[in-house]
């Protein structure tokens, strides 16, 4: 099964400390890291640790950041040939992470924002021969939602997970096979629909009753919460044996997700294990050498 991953790439430049300083306030003792990110990036790699055929699509520069990336999708093997060049800056991502493991990101987008439907136009092919689509909206939005509807023209499965929380046009839901918001992206995506203040679970039906295939609201340390066509269910985390840097939890649960369905998993069981693949990676600091390979998995089984 071959998995296109269309979303962001940039350079993560992370800073962990005691605690996150207030406005105003300077806070010494910690320590620096750089490394390559971006969700689409973070979700195609952990997909290919995890053993399955996968090409990445998004917007980089034409600048030594930008080759961090194909030195990484090389090593990583992920397929770069959905990666377009332009003339902006590859995208800079400035990350506090405190003792707690929780994290404070800010963005510079440069060419995820700069990127148009134009600039893909001939990326397209990609995407529409591959089995399973999966959407994150780093890259400007009107890329990934023409992307989906090219990819429900031929028949690809398509998963969007709408981070950052962006309006999703009404002929897009329909076209949403596993839409996977966290709580706050759910909640956010439902403001902008015009819906009332929703419990996760009243927001999963609204979703469903909108068109969407399947809903998956992630939780945290909750779990997750998924509504198909059959109900309800919340599936728990996983145990966490320790917490480090929660910044790609969500990335690597992504990955985990989408592993899981294309090799056939029922959607239950894909989240689930879904949750065993997010709880290892909040054990290392960086995104990158956090996410599992399968064999990780069966290590702590």
């Amino acid at each position: 099964m071959e998995v296109t991953v269309l979303g962001g790439f940039g350079v993560s430049k992370t800073v962990a400390l005691e605690r996150i300083p207030d406005a105003g306030e300077t806070v010494s003792g910690g320590i620096f890291t750089q490394g390559p990110g971006g969700k689409g990036s973070n979700q195609a790699v952990q997909l290919a640790r995890l053993g399955v055929s996968v090409n990445m699509v998004t917007a980089i520069g034409q600048d030594d950041f930008g080759q961090v990336g194909r030195q990484l999708w090389l090593n990583e093997h992920v397929g770069d040939a959905g990666v377009v060049e332009i003339a902006a800056d590859t995208m800079i991502a400035f990350i506090w992470v405190d003792a707690t493991g929780e994290n404070r990101i800010a963005l510079a987008p440069g060419a995820l924002d700069a990127a148009t439907v134009e600039d893909f136009k001939n990326v397209f092919p990609v995407i529409n021969t591959s089995d399973l689509l999966l959407v994150s909206l780093e890259l400007n939005p009107e890329v990934g939602f023409e992307a989906i509807r090219q990819a429900r023209q031929h028949g690809v499965i398509t998963v969007c997970n709408p981070a950052p929380a962006t309006p999703i046009p009404s002929d897009i839901l329909p076209l949403i096979d596993y839409l996977v918001p966290n709580e706050n992206e759910a909640r956010l995506i439902g403001k902008y629909l015009g819906w009332p203040q929703l419990d996760p679970g009243e927001l999963a039906e609204r979703f469903l009753e909108s068109g969407v295939g399947n809903v998956l609201i992630t939780l945290g340390s909750k779990g997750v919460l998924v509504r198909d066509p059959s109900g309800l269910t919340m599936i728990p985390a996983a145990r966490a044996s320790k917490v480090v840097d929660t910044t790609g939890a969500g990335d690597s649960f992504m990955g985990g997700l989408v592993a899981g369905l294309v090799r056939g998993d029922p959607l239950l069981d894909a989240a689930a294990f879904a949750t065993r693949v997010a709880a290892h990676s909040v054990g290392f600091l960086e995104v990158i050498p956090s996410l599992p390979y399968s064999a990780d998995l069966e290590d702590e089984a």
